[in-house]
Formats: C-alpha cells, sequence, structure tokens
C-alpha cells in the first residue's frame, strides 16, 4: 500500500530489480534498478527508487445539428487543460462530425469551439470531458451541438389588377411536412408579413 517492496537477508553485493507487470493503468518500466548491499559494518538498508507513467487516453468529440441530429463537418475547436493550458487549436470535424485526441494523460480538459460549420450559430460553451487512469482502455466521448442561424421571410400582398398593397389579408404558415407554426398573421398596411 505504500509502494515499497522490502527484500531482506541478501549478501553484501551488487543486485537489481526488474519490473514484469506495472499497475493497472500505468506503462511498464523495465529498466535495470541497481543497487548494492554494502558490508554490514552497521546497518545499512539501500533504497532504490522506480517510477510509472500514467497510461495516456483519447477522446472523441461529435458535433452535430441540434434540431435534426446530422453530423457537421468543419466545426473547428481549440482544447484545453481543465487549468486554461491551451493543448491545441484549429481541431476541425471531419465528415463524420468528429474530432479524435489521442495521447492525453488522466486528467480533466474541455474543448471550446472557434468557429461554427457555415450557416450555423457559434456554440462557445465549455464542452468538459475526463480522461480516466486507463485500466482498461476507455475512450471519453464529447457531444456538441449547433443550431442552423434563421433567416426570415416577407409576404407580399397586392390586387391582382392594380397592384395595390393589400392590408388585413390573414394567413396560417406552415413546415413543408403540414406542421403549422403560426396562425391568424395579418398584411399590414404595407400589404406585408415579415
Amino acid at each position: 500500500a505504500k509502494g515499497q517492496i522490502q527484500v531482506n537477508d541478501l549478501k553484501p553485493g551488487d543486485y537489481y530489480f526488474v519490473e514484469t507487470a506495472a499497475p493497472a493503468g500505468y506503462e511498464l518500466n523495465d529498466s535495470k534498478l541497481n543497487f548494492t548491499v554494502e558490508l554490514q559494518t552497521t546497518t545499512k538498508v539501500a533504497t532504490v527508487s522506480a517510477t510509472n507513467a500514467q497510461k495516456t487516453g483519447s477522446v472523441v468529440l461529435n458535433k452535430t445539428d441540434s434540431d435534426t441530429g446530422k453530423a457537421l463537418s468543419g466545426a473547428v475547436f481549440d482544447l484545453y487543460k481543465k487549468d486554461g493550458t491551451k493543448l491545441a487549436s484549429g481541431l476541425t470535424t471531419d465528415a463524420k462530425g468528429q474530432i479524435q485526441v489521442n495521447d492525453l494523460k488522466p486528467g480533466d480538459y474541455y474543448f471550446v469551439e472557434t468557429a461554427a460549420p457555415a450557416g450555423y450559430e457559434l456554440n462557445d460553451s465549455k464542452l468538459n470531458f475526463t480522461v480516466e487512469l486507463q485500466t482498461t482502455t476507455k475512450v471519453a466521448t464529447v457531444s456538441a451541438t449547433n443550431a442552423e442561424k434563421t433567416g426570415s421571410v416577407v409576404l407580399n400582398k397586392t390586387d391582382g389588377d392594380t397592384g395595390k398593397a393589400l392590408s388585413g389579408a390573414v394567413f396560417d404558415l406552415y413546415k413543408k411536412d403540414g406542421t403549422k407554426l403560426a396562425s391568424g398573421l395579418t398584411t399590414d398596411a404595407k400589404g406585408q408579413i415579415q
């Protein structure tokens, strides 16, 4: 539990340890760890230090249209560590709407969108994720959405003979699939509804 191994009853001489299995989530460090047991004129305990690096993990960001769920390519992100250190910039979603980043040490991170796909609103909220200790391979996933930019329409109501603007005409507005979006829209003094 203290990260220690103690071996007793070693005769004076030169020895080395070799790691054969690393702790879960850590890379094997199989370098020779040399030490010497000295002649015990007074009791001396030889010490050896060994370190392991944490296994790195991956993250996949999925970018979609917030209405249709369609994958969006061409969104650009920066990647930061939790403390605000920028690790990468200009990461762009591919044809599947994805960005994959490998070789991330366990810890907390976030993405920030810097450019939205054409026709979409920027969504610059922090997208937090955690890379866990890789005791088994886990890929962190992040979901991000954009809403399409909205547009406008103007209806002009006129007299078919004279071309004079007609106020007081009432319309309902539908989506192509028949969904009613608005009713009771009335043309103004210019014969218009916006």
